[in-house]
């Protein structure tokens, strides 16, 4: 069944990285796809770069927010537009393998599911640095120790998105937590989740990203996590693990930096070109 594919993608201040994104999806062996882009207040060249995409191609819509709005807000106004029977999440300086959507609609057909991520390869400037490999099938008890999925990964039914109303649009999911919002309510709903183990797309992070958490972020995510344990009723005493963004602020950064490279290192010979061709 050849179903109708949903790209969404906020962008904002990406002129550097959108038309090699763009590309990407261009590319992709699986043919049936929109591409739905909601610019949000971009004050570079990030909305000219995309109208030019439109010119070129019917598949691409283009709308833009009257001011920064957001992330969970822009994402919404491309739901509202996309036509798909899938809706399938993108980010404007991420790289698509090109089997992705062809993989992951493969698997949501063969499996049944209701929302599906992947792996994913981790790169910067540099090249690539690491790679990412979610649970294959989440469960809520893990929403409290990481998130269950890599969200720029992530293909749904769009009937479920409309089911649990959309991303949430508030104080906590404006502070980047907009993803992890959402898994919370697909876990309520029981739906049927799972993650495909190889790597479908190239995601951007900085190696030292994680240095530059600050402690407000980390606050707002522990506030997210027992926010999580809460409406999934997790067992009182792995509730302790929403603690963990907390204790990240006093490991000092050099012990840090070795566990998160640690985490995410593996060889990649094979795929630096992909990145760089």
């Amino acid at each position: 069944m050849n179903r109708t594919v949903s790209i969404i993608m906020g962008i904002y201040n990406c002129e550097d990285t959108l038309g090699k994104t763009i590309d990407s999806i261009i590319s992709q062996t699986y043919k049936n796809w929109e591409l739905v882009m909601c610019d949000d207040g971009s004050v570079d060249k990030t909305f000219d770069i995309a109208k030019e995409y439109v010119k070129k191609d019917s598949r691409i819509k283009l709308i833009r927010n009257s001011s920064n709005m957001g992330l969970a807000k822009t994402l919404n106004n491309c739901i509202e537009i996309s036509t798909g029977d899938y809706v399938l999440r993108h980010d404007g300086d991420d790289i698509m393998l090109v089997n992705r959507i062809e993989t992951q609609v493969n698997y949501m057909e063969a499996n049944n599911c209701d929302a599906c991520g992947s792996g994913a390869y981790i790169f910067d400037d540099s090249g690539i640095w690491g790679h990412r490999q979610p649970p294959a099938i989440p469960s809520k008890e893990r929403m409290v120790i990481k998130s269950p999925f890599i969200h720029p990964t992530v293909i749904m039914k769009k009937d479920i998105l409309i089911k649990v109303g959309g991303y949430s649009d508030n104080e906590l999911t404006r502070q980047r937590l907009e993803d992890y919002d959402l898994w919370i309510k697909l876990f309520e709903h029981k739906f049927i989740l799972h993650n495909i183990q190889e790597p479908l797309i190239y995601f951007r992070e900085d190696r030292n990203s994680y240095n530059r958490r600050k402690k407000r972020y980390r606050i707002n995510e522990t506030k997210a996590r027992f926010e999580a344990c809460k409406r999934l009723e997790i067992p009182y005493l792995k509730r302790v693990f929403a603690l963990k963004p907390l204790i990240a602020m006093l490991i000092p950064n050099n012990i840090l930096k070795f566990y998160h490279n640690k985490k995410s290192s593996i060889t990649f010979k094979q795929e630096e070109g992909n990145i760089h061709g």
